[in-house]
Parts: C-alpha cells; structure tokens; sequence
C-alpha cells in the first residue's frame, strides 16, 4: 500500500446559524478505494478522522466557534478523495442557540468608505502618461522642446455605470463657471432635456475619471497612441494594447494594468492607477461594491438575489467575446478553514498546524473524545450493501482498534473564520446562447466590462475555490459553486 502524505488537501466549513448545522467538506490526497477504513469521530468540541492503515490521526477542533449535536451526523457523502457530511450545531432543541449578528467577524464592513478606491494621481500635479509596457510617453507637448507632462484639475470616481448619468452631478459640465469661480456641482437645469445633459458627460483634457479597473481621460491628451478599427488602442512605440475608443465620444477608456503615470521628478518611480495593483483585489472590490450598491434586501436579512455579467472584449479583427456570469446565493456566509501555521518545507502544503507522535499520551487523548457517534467508512464506495450487512460484526471490532492501538500519528488542526460570498458562476466564449442572450436582456443583471488580466484572475480563484466542493454538489445545469472572500 501506498504511504499516505498524513496531510488533509482542502478543508472547508460552512457555518449556518439560521439552521443551526455546519457543513463539512474534507478532501485527502488519496481516494478512499484505496484506505482500508476510515471512521469519524464526533465530540461536542470536536471532529476526529481516523484513518486506518494509514496510521493517521486528524482532530479538527471547532469548539472555539461553535459547539457540536453528536448524534445528529446526516447527508454523508463519501466520493473520490471527499468526505463530505452535515452535523447540527445546537446541544439540546433545535431553536436554543444564539444567533450571530455578524458585527464581531474580522473584516467586517462598517464604514461605507472602505469600498472607496485609493487613487495615486493627485490633482494640480504634473505627471507623464506612460505605457507600462515599454515606458514611452503616450502625450506630447505642442512645442518639440517643450514639457509633455500633464496636470489634471480634476481627479474624480465614477459611481456604478448602472446608475443613470443625471443623478452624476459632480462629474458634469453644463455651464461654464465665472474666471476664478470654481465650478460648483449641480443638477438638471429648469426646462432643460436630461438626454442633451448626458452627452455632455465627459471628461475634459484637465479631467481624470477613474472605476474600479480604467481610466477615463479626453481623447486630445494621447497623442502617441494608434487606433484601430475605430476602436481598439495601442502604444505607437510597442503596440500594447491600452484600451478603446467610446462610441460617438470624446473620452478614452485606458485599462488601468496598461498606463502608469511618472510624477514630474524625473528620479520618480512611476505609479500605477491605484495604491493596489492586484487584479485580484480589484475584483474583490468591485464585486463587493456592486453587491453592497444594487442588492437592498440584503440590508433586511433576505437571500441576495443578484446576478453578475462579466464581459471581456479582445482587441482584434475577429473581436473574441467571453462572459463569466455569477449569481450570489450567500453574501454574508460564515466559513472556515484550517488555519496554516508551518511554513517549513515538509508541511507548506499540510493544513494541519499541529503534528504529534501519539505512543506516548495516546490513549488518554483518545478516551476524551469519546464520540457519541462514530460512522465507519469502508475501504470502497462501491461496496456491496449485503456485503456490508455481512461483515458489520467484523466492523464493530475494527473500531474498538483505535481505542487500543495508540500509534497513530496525530495531526491538530486549528479553524480560521472567514466571511465569504456563495455563488455560481459559468465563463465560456460568447455563442449565440439562449442564457447569454437571456442574462443580456434581462435589466436585472448587472453589466460589467473587465480587462483581460482581471477577468483571467477572477477565473483562476474561482476555479480554485470551487475544488474545496466535490463535483456532485458543485455542479448544477452548466453552473459551478464557489466563494469570494470579501473580508
């Protein structure tokens, strides 16, 4: 037989104190065909995984977030190298135990400001606009000798594009202010069409706007830049794709992994659009502000019924279209997962933080946590139910091994809380679909444009967290379940 690593591959929690269970799903880097038997072991305070053959040892302690009903193990699942099963969370009736506001959990979202993006270019400074590929400027002053650098009077965030352009009254310019006046903000003007006000919306060659992924600037500040199609732009001296042209528009949409901007110090290193250029966090952000801007009942305790359209345009002839649609099922989920304290090279990947050689005081940590309940799990999952009939006298002294044999190698593991977004998603290249046609039509989906560095981002930790799940319970009509961690 094979050695076992003696380390658990994935381990996620989902905590339900409406329900007041907790789902387990466990993976191991071997399938369970191959272990001779495995059982669990439940304590109030505890879970333990004995895996027999094996010679290992996994306690998963969750006394310290919630306390465990040992009799109430259901929905047992075991499939490839997944175990998978749900245990109630409350000692005596059902209804006893104390719900969670969600105020004490780390990260928790209580200043409106936190979803506000932290801009490097500051206004009234001057800057070079900068492809990052190759550094060359993208402006050019008007005199051969002069400078190229630019100043922008205004630095402002767009709110949500969803929301309609004549409640942006910062953004505007619907008249012009007296000399040395500042332009103050304002609405619609008496008797005046609000559709003549929203094609004035745009940024002026002193203006930057910036969302969650680009920067908005007037087209007449980029002057070493080729466009083609009438679209798509890019660097004159690399070709790097930058971003695109607007429709009937004078701005520039530039994503913001392609620009940088240099302070006017030579010596200075050139800055990115944000303080964070993580494609990954940006996401992070965007879903988070989408969801906190157009899904309302969350604010009264209701399931989120939102839906997300992710779209990612390719610059080209053939013009490659993909979507990645995410639908929330859980905007406020409580998690867990093993919290990881080794770094050694041995154990980076173990989720356990705690490693005993159980000979010694063996026996004594075994009679504390005595189980209630223990369920057997079978060397193979496609056992014979008769067979398993026949030998379940052999079975019962199988069990009473663990409690004798004392060297199984013991591993600790320790849970970490996390609050985290339960969703479905599907990406695929833009066909002519039903649901693609269905999502696009639909006025309740929100619709948003992302840079392809972001949207592979986004793929890769969706696709990454869904494997904490096994396929039978991930997979539902094209549709896969994971979270986004949104602490």
């Amino acid at each position: 037989m094979i050695p076992s690593t003696g380390k658990i591959d994935r381990l996620l929690v989902e905590l339900r104190p409406r329900l007041q269970c907790a789902n387990f799903f466990i993976s191991f880097p071997r399938k369970f065909v191959d272990i001779e038997s495995t059982t669990i072991e439940l304590a109030t305070d505890r879970i333990t995984i004995v895996m027999k053959g094996e010679r290992e040892r996994y306690e998963i302690r969750t006394g310290d977030y919630f306390q465990l009903h040992t009799q109430t193990l259901s929905s047992l699942v075991i499939k490839n190298r997944y175990i998978c099963f749900r245990v109630n969370t409350n000692e005596s009736v059902f209804g006893s135990e104390r719900l969670s506001t969600g105020q004490e959990m780390p990260g928790s979202d209580q200043h409106e400001e936190t979803f506000r993006l932290a801009c490097n270019v500051q206004p009234d400074q001057r800057y070079r606009v900068l492809c990052s590929n190759c550094a060359g400027p993208l402006q050019q002053s008007a005199d051969p000798a002069g400078d190229p650098d630019i100043s922008f009077q205004r630095v402002l965030e767009l709110p949500s594009e969803q929301l309609d352009t004549d409640d942006w009254f910062c953004h505007r310019h619907d008249h012009q202010p007296s000399e040395g006046a500042p332009e103050p903000c304002h609405g619609r003007q008496q008797g005046e069409p609000s559709s003549q006000l929203a094609t004035k919306f745009e940024p002026q060659p002193g203006d930057l706007f910036y969302g969650t992924f680009y920067a908005l600037l007037h087209r007449t500040v980029l002057h070493r830049v080729h466009v083609r199609n009438d679209r798509f732009v890019y660097c004159k001296r690399c070709l790097q794709y930058l971003g695109s042209t607007r429709k009937n528009r004078t701005s520039v949409k530039l994503w913001y992994e392609n620009v940088r901007f240099q302070p006017s110090e030579r010596s200075a290193i050139p800055l990115s659009l944000f303080r964070t250029d993580d494609a990954l966090e940006l996401f992070h952000h965007l879903v988070r502000k989408t969801v906190r801007e157009f899904n309302f009942v969350t604010h009264l305790g209701l399931p989120p019924s939102i839906k997300l359209l992710f779209e990612l345009r390719r610059p080209g002839m053939q013009g490659d279209v993909f979507y990645l649609l995410m639908q929330i099922m859980d905007c406020q989920l409580s998690v867990f997962r093993a919290k990881q304290k080794r770094t050694g090279s041995g154990s980076s990947e173990s989720c356990s933080d705690d490693v005993d050689d159980c000979r010694a005081g063996g026996k004594e940590d075994v009679a504390e946590n005595v189980a209630v309940e223990r369920v057997d799990l079978k060397k193979t999952e496609h056992q014979d139910e008769a067979n398993h009939d026949d030998d379940e006298g052999d079975d019962d002294d199988d069990d009473d091994d663990v409690f004798i044999d004392n060297s199984y190698r013991k591993h600790t593991i320790t849970l970490e809380r996390h609050r985290a977004m339960k969703l479905m998603y599907q990406y695929e290249k833009y066909d002519d679909q039903p649901l693609f046609v269905f999502w696009r039509e639909d006025s309740n989906v929100v619709n948003l444009e992302l840079s392809e560095p972001m949207f592979s981002a986004a793929i890769r930790y969706l696709d990454a967290n869904s494997s904490y799940v096994p396929e039978c319970y991930r997979v539902n009509l094209g549709f896969s379940m994971s979270y986004l961690d949104i602490q």
